[in-house]
């Protein structure tokens, strides 16, 4: 059987574009098998401040709206 690869992006290249190009600097969401190194990017690299590990996807999107209504910039959510 073969083996599968992982192709996905790069985790720093990604996280560089997003706030580059869509001024996102808050993140939230419920960790994922299949995001699992840019959520460990996410982790080591943004103040656990602006990075908010949920318990399930309504709360997730409900601290994005509120996050959003506070500061006026957009949130990534996972």
């Amino acid at each position: 059987m073969p083996q599968l690869v992982r192709d996905f992006l790069d985790s720093a290249e990604f996280y560089q574009q997003i706030k580059t190009i869509c001024g996102i600097n808050f993140f939230c969401g419920v960790p994922d098998s299949l995001l699992k190194d840019f959520c460990a990017y996410v982790t080591k690299n943004v103040p656990s401040s602006h990075h908010i590990i949920t318990a399930n996807e309504g709360s997730t999107v409900g601290l994005a709206c509120g996050s959003y209504m506070a500061t006026g910039q957009p949130s990534l959510v996972y």
